[in-house]
């Protein structure tokens, strides 16, 4: 009986024929270092140009592909266990995609404003009626007014500078930085195509308003942090609606990171996780509604029977951890150390 189920990667055969978890062990370490490294490998170098001679640039892919191979893995371990309802066709695309995907979220967290700024553009171009997003042969996207939709040439970057040179113009693309209604500007959009007189192509058009609206988020610097501490409390007396906001959106990214942690690291950061001032801060996620409870316990791998039964002795102390994990006190103490260290390159500027 042929254990191969229908459009399975031949590359994922030997996981299916393997006779142990060991076997197992090593098809996947093979699977990774021949195969998926490399994919994951350019897909970063060809997104995010990363320095490789530069030591904070490369700990920065260095921790992105480690972010995308733990991600393929959790999808390969499916694989395996139902390798015919998570069948999976071509491991590599699969990689790429998932690097793709976490070069997109280092963007966004890396430049936000511009981030954001894009994401308004984008829903202009593409919601508004009168303009349009379409590709040219060379799979760029251009913009435009809708009736240009199928243009291949774009208007040259000559066209583009001399955007400044137009004071008027300027006057209304500066309007934009105190974000007017929608209306508002789309009529600065058609008024910028009909200055352009052709279409441009969309990453073009994004740098230069960005560039004119003084959009640039700041070079992130490194923090430092207590030994035992990750601070998530707001400065005394800070209770507007910005600060609520902006405290979930970093919860928010403070979760996701968390998650895409070995479960090691998971285990001594969450279970100890403190305010500034020693008290458990866990409960943060569920009232922000980042996280349910039953949310943090399967990121921690408990029942949410079991979790339960810790709630109200968090945070625990270093021992506990260990015994729980079956793992020496100072492994805890070392995982929770990675694990700090690798959230304060993933979350930049926000801690």
């Amino acid at each position: 009986m042929d254990k191969s189920p229908p459009k399975t990667d031949a590359l994922l055969e030997p996981l299916l024929l393997a006779a142990d978890e060991e076997e197992v062990d090593a098809c996947l370490a093979q699977l990774i270092t021949m195969q998926i490294a490399p994919v994951v490998k350019g897909v970063i170098r060809c997104k995010l140009h990363f320095n490789p001679y530069h030591a904070a640039e490369q700990a920065e892919a260095d921790d992105l592909q480690q972010e995308v191979t733990v991600q393929l893995l959790a999808e390969l371990q499916k694989f395996c266990q139902q390798p015919r309802a998570h069948s999976i066709g071509d491991v590599r695309a699969l990689a790429a995609v998932i690097a793709h995907r976490a070069c997109a979220r280092w963007m966004r967290r890396q430049f936000p404003a511009r981030h954001a700024f894009k994401n308004r553009l984008y829903y202009l171009l593409t919601r508004q009626r009168g303009f349009a997003l379409w590709q040219n042969e060379n799979r760029k996207l251009l913009a435009g007014f809708a009736v240009w939709q199928g243009r291949k040439e774009a208007a040259t970057t000559e066209r583009l500078k001399s955007l400044s040179d137009d004071q008027k113009l300027l006057a209304q693309i500066m309007s934009l930085q105190v974000g007017g209604q929608q209306a508002d500007a789309s009529d600065v959009l058609a008024a910028i195509f009909n200055h352009l007189g052709g279409p441009i192509e969309f990453e073009e058009l994004l740098s230069k308003l960005a560039e004119l609206l003084h959009i640039s988020d700041q070079p992130v610097e490194s923090t430092d942090q207590d030994e035992n501490v990750i601070a998530l409390t707001a400065a005394a007396g800070v209770t507007d609606t910005a600060w609520q906001v902006e405290k979930r959106i970093f919860l928010q990214r403070l979760w996701e990171a968390v998650r895409e942690l070995p479960r090691n690291q998971r285990m001594a950061l969450l279970l100890n996780l403190k305010d500034a001032d020693g008290r458990g801060c866990i409960a943060l996620f569920p009232l922000a509604g980042v996280a349910s409870v039953r949310e943090l316990a399967e990121t921690l791998e408990m029942s949410a029977e079991e979790f339960a039964e810790l709630w109200n002795e968090l945070p625990l102390d270093d021992a506990r951890i260990a015994d729980l994990l079956g793992m020496q006190r100072q492994q805890i103490i070392n995982a929770r150390k990675s694990a700090r260290e690798r959230l304060a390159r993933r979350l930049k500027g926000f801690i």
